[in-house]
């Protein structure tokens, strides 16, 4: 019952690349979609709701985290395998539940068109502090995964190759079906992108 994550700047392509292993009939979760799972916290760890166009003040006293509970759950033994596609604050401590870590890697240019487009279908946007700070942290969580072990994939390809490479990298084939773990991708309205 094998466990990958998938992880990646904003703008990397997780969201599609979950898409597009569900189409495939895989299962696979954004955590994005899932209240339950993703969620602000503040300071002292309690959930909080976030605004829809954080300031500086307000994103350095808040993270966007993920349930080690709601993970395990949906990580359930016997259920198949799961591709999480997603990022979080907290990842690394969860990380000893995954089987692989990948990293979808992309470049200044390609982040800054990607998040255009997304702030562009999502108005308002997000604010300016929230794009400075993604920018901000690109080279650096780059770094930091590879030098953890996550194995890199280009998240510049188009969204179905980045799928066919993760698959021959997990089961072999590009085209393989692992076991679903059930309906885990959910379509959520108002979820937040990180």
């Amino acid at each position: 019952m094998p466990a990958f994550l998938v992880t990646g700047n904003p703008g990397s392509g997780k969201s599609a690349l979950a898409a597009e292993l569900v189409r495939r009939g895989l299962a696979a979760v954004d955590p994005d979609e899932d209240p339950e799972l993703a969620h602000w916290e503040d300071a002292a760890g309690r959930r909080v709701s976030g605004p829809s166009r954080p300031d500086r003040d307000w994103l350095g006293s808040h993270r966007w985290v993920w349930s080690r509970s709601r993970l395990q759950d949906i990580l359930a033994p016997g259920t198949g395998a799961v591709f999480v596609c997603g990022i979080a604050r907290n990842q690394d401590e969860l990380r000893d539940l995954f089987d692989r870590v990948f990293l979808l890697r992309i470049d200044e240019r390609t982040q800054e068109a990607r998040l255009a487009a997304h702030d562009a279908l999502h108005p308002p946007g997000r604010s300016e502090a929230g794009r400075q700070e993604i920018r901000q942290g690109r080279a650096v969580f780059e770094a930091q995964m590879l030098n953890a072990g996550a194995i890199p994939l280009d998240g510049t390809a188009p969204t179905p190759v980045i799928a066919s490479e993760l698959l021959a990298l997990t089961t072999g084939t590009g085209d393989a079906v692992l076991p679903a773990r059930g309906s885990l991708h959910r379509q959520i309205a108002g979820s937040f992108t990180l």
